[in-house]
């Protein structure tokens, strides 16, 4: 078999195949079929590699706009690259209807901004006793602005829809129904952004009891 030379002793461009094929009587040489094969696969890694990197680019924008990540679930950081949290305190505060509860009833949860510009565009919420995350949100079935989120039980966790920067809240209000067989202190615990370079974590309530 003819052994093709290489680029360093002038072999012809990889491409010298796409010359007019019907202005030539003798057919392609062994060397052209070997550079026209090495062209395409050498185009086809190119278009590989540049859809792979749009569509992981759009994968990653959407998991984020319609919510927080389930990899968001212990550690309340919503994975925007490589954007840290806010150090300053947060201008949002979380509070409860009740400071006691008893196990199995139901209360209000209120995530707010300080101020009417404080709203809030993305944004997850969750209740923990120590580091168990406990009980159940419940949504009005006209909420088009959250979404439940399976943290470990389906409606354990409250995070944010798709939706288009005018709809942007000031106020969320939730109903939170701790375990039936739950005797601990909790914490209601919120991660809230306004883009993608700027969000809080850890955003908690005052303590509330749940009772036997």
């Amino acid at each position: 078999m003819t052994t093709c030379p290489s680029k360093a002793l002038g072999a012809k461009p990889i491409y010298s195949f796409k010359l007019a094929r019907s202005l030539r009587s003798e057919p392609l040489t062994h060397c052209e079929i070997y550079s026209a094969v090495q062209f395409e696969l050498k185009v086809s890694k190119m278009f590989f590699k540049f859809f792979a990197t749009i569509l992981a680019v759009v994968a990653y924008t959407e998991a984020h706009s319609y919510g927080a990540p389930v990899s968001a679930c212990r550690d309340f950081l919503p994975r925007h690259l490589d954007y840290k949290p806010q150090p300053n305190p947060a201008p949002y505060v979380v509070k409860t209807s009740t400071k006691v509860l008893k196990a199995g009833d139901s209360m209000r949860v209120t995530v707010s901004g300080i101020t009417p510009a404080n709203l809030i565009r993305g944004f997850m919420l969750q209740a923990r006793a120590g580091d168990d995350i406990v009980g159940i949100f419940k949504l009005d079935p006209n909420d088009q602005f959250s979404q439940l989120l399976n943290c470990g039980t389906y409606g354990d966790t409250i995070t944010h829809r798709l939706h288009d920067k005018s709809q942007d809240k000031q106020n969320l209000t939730y109903t939170w129904t701790a375990p039936a067989n739950l005797n601990a202190e909790i914490m209601v615990g919120a991660t809230i952004a306004i883009n993608k370079s700027t969000f809080w974590i850890d955003i908690e309530s005052d303590p509330v009891r749940i009772m036997p």
